[in-house]
């Protein structure tokens, strides 16, 4: 009985050795520079760092897909096209929340109408601000220009300072007038917005009332 245990511990160790050994063996498949499918027991070297499958060498079973390290520039553009998805993702979620909170909120569409015009009536009125500026900044680049014509026609000289200021009204009236197609195209993509998020609502709340008239009466 003495002798049975180190027999026994040598051959469990015999079998782990073994058992490593088998299990450590792999068949290689993988495609060289050229195009060249190639299956081996033996990876050359110059094939550690690209793709390749590696199956079990007993079962023929796939164990390891192993990928192409990516470059730089790959890594660059995956974690870009990874930040694209998240935050179109987010911004999904974000519509569903709105729409599913359409319907908590807003009671009807007097009260989805008023929510709209409290989001619209500053841009409104900052575009009603800006067209009075602009008006009157045009009427001072007009006054210039007929007061810089007029010395002309008299051969005086003409003002450095009121062709400064002239060039400085021109100059913000063409900022300015820009600045207004701007709001007003963001005035009217809102205006499209809400005719989207009002028909919205509304086949939200047609399904949601043909679910409460087909509830029991008892519910």
């Amino acid at each position: 009985m003495r002798t049975a245990k180190p027999l026994l511990i040598a051959s469990l160790g015999l079998g782990l050795v073994l058992g490593a050994t088998a299990q450590e063996k792999k068949v290689y498949r993988w495609v060289d520079k050229d195009g060249k499918v190639h299956i081996s027991d033996q990876l050359p070297p110059e094939e550690v760092g690209r793709a390749r499958k590696e199956y079990s060498a007993s079962t023929g079973s796939l164990r390891n897909d192993v990928k192409t390290p990516l470059s730089p520039a790959e890594q660059a553009a995956a974690a870009e096209q990874a930040r694209v998805e998240a935050a179109a993702l987010a911004e999904a979620e974000k519509a569903k929340r709105i729409e599913q909170g359409m319907l908590t909120n807003y009671d009807n569409e007097q009260a989805l109408q008023r929510a709209f015009n409290e989001r619209t009536d500053l841009l409104k009125n900052t575009i009603v601000s800006l067209q009075a500026s602009i008006q009157s900044r045009r009427a001072a680049v007009i006054s210039g220009l007929n007061e810089l014509a007029e010395a002309e026609l008299r051969g005086d000289k003409l003002p450095e300072a009121k062709i400064k200021l002239l060039q400085s009204n021109q100059a913000l009236v063409a900022g300015q007038t820009e600045q207004m197609a701007r709001l007003n195209a963001n005035y009217t993509a809102l205006q499209s917005e809400f005719a989207l998020t009002l028909e919205k609502y509304r086949t939200m709340k047609a399904e949601a009332d043909a679910k409460r008239a087909a509830l029991p009466d008892s519910l």
